[in-house]
């Protein structure tokens, strides 16, 4: 345990006393039955094979790991560093910029005072004050796994799996009826929006008193507002998206300006505070390919020789573009490029049509830019999308030869 272990005395009694906190844990789980009619990713992937394999590489996918079931999930080093062990690692908490790591104290579960900095490859610090004041199953489980029961505080899968967006799935798999799952797809604008603002989004719930900072029992499809408190208080940066509505109006500009931020080096969980470290000073956007080199990183420091081309003349998604939704808009949440990108977002998108505002310049920048691709590309088809008019054939010959490709 942590602590314990650090100080290498455990003894009988210590030992015991671990046992008998241990064995509640593996009886009810971190994990356990979590709401009634969730299945499980595994289950849809056997019919949606594409879209789970897909899926599998994402941030969501991989929000939240088994340490026990799989140690090579914890990507941190030096321990001596830090006052606990690696032993003391039950859950791993993402998987791109940082990793927290959550033990396991006095019945519940805790996000241990250090975090792992992936891109630094070092230890920071988090919430060395106040991190016993709060438990991971009531903080964080309603938007980090899927089928979350509020009332044993046990969840169906870990991570952001395929009911998390698309709502319990028992039924479906057995009739294989569309009509028995939702679609996001095909639910209109503001309820398809609440699915992300469910956890993209930050409030009370309404249904148990104001224990959780999400909407626990809310269901995808449903209507947000029935599950989550309107009113959010003024908060640092908040005066690009605040207004003191108090309505739903006020939630989807904290969305859209969160979603803004996809590319911003600063940005930030609104629960935790913070998605990608507290080391940066200076928030700047990332290009597309810088983005894509925060995982490629041997690729990226290597671009034109992978690329065959000349610096700046192409970009990542020039080859390797994303996939789309149907209506080619905006990129697949599915596909592990996906972003924020689509069409330049209206004013209207948030302000009324009359509203005098128009007339000025607004004060917040939304920084989306229009979806180019259409869909998965082979090779050929990327190359002919920049090189019209030539012999397709003949480009990619130069191009495994590693000639610049004009």
């Amino acid at each position: 345990m942590y602590i314990a272990s650090r100080n290498r005395h455990l003894g009988v009694t210590s030992l015991f006393l671990s046992l008998v906190l241990i064995i509640p844990c593996l009886i009810y789980g971190f994990g356990g039955p979590g709401r009634a009619g969730y299945i499980g990713s595994k289950t849809c992937g056997k019919c949606h094979e594409e879209v789970y394999d897909t899926w599998k590489v994402t941030p969501h996918a991989n929000m939240l790991r088994d340490a026990k079931e799989n140690p090579a999930v914890i990507r941190a080093k030096n321990f001596e560093a830090v006052p606990f062990d690696k032993d003391d690692i039950y859950w791993v908490i993402g998987s791109h910029w940082i990793q927290k790591y959550i033990t396991f104290i006095d019945n519940d579960y805790y996000v241990l005072p250090k975090y792992w900095n992936i891109t630094k490859d070092e230890w920071e610090p988090y919430s060395i004050f106040n991190w016993r004041q709060q438990p991971y199953t009531v903080f964080c489980d309603g938007c980090h796994t899927t089928g979350f029961d509020p009332e044993t505080l046990t969840f169906h899968e870990p991570s952001i799996g395929c009911e998390a967006c698309h709502g319990p799935g028992k039924k479906h798999a057995e009739t294989e009826e569309p009509g028995d799952i939702v679609n996001p797809a095909k639910l209109d604008k503001v309820r398809r929006d609440m699915i992300c603002e469910a956890c993209h989004t930050d409030g009370k719930d309404k249904k148990y008193g104001g224990k959780y900072p999400f909407p626990a029992g809310y269901t995808p499809g449903e209507d947000l507002n029935e599950y989550f408190t309107e009113f959010f208080a003024p908060k640092p940066k908040s005066r690009k998206w605040y207004w003191g509505t108090v309505d739903y109006g006020e939630r989807h500009r904290m969305y859209l300006y969160w979603a803004n931020k996809f590319y911003s080096t600063g940005r930030a969980c609104d629960i935790c505070g913070f998605d990608r470290g507290i080391t940066q000073v200076q928030e700047r956007y990332m290009s597309r390919d810088e983005y894509c080199g925060t995982c490629h990183v041997k690729l990226y420091k290597i671009e034109s020789l992978h690329t065959k081309h000349d610096p700046g003349d192409v970009q990542c998604v020039d080859c390797h573009p994303p996939k789309t939704t149907e209506n080619g808009l905006r990129y697949s949440i599915h596909d592990h490029k996906f972003d924020f990108s689509g069409p330049e977002l209206a004013c209207t998108e948030c302000h009324p049509k009359d509203d005098e505002r128009l007339k000025k310049k607004p004060s917040h920048v939304f920084h989306f830019s229009p979806v180019k691709s259409s869909g998965v590309a082979t090779i050929e088809e990327a190359c002919a999308r920049c090189h019209d008019g030539i012999d397709v054939s003949e480009a990619l010959r130069m191009w495994r030869r590693g000639r610049v490709v004009k």
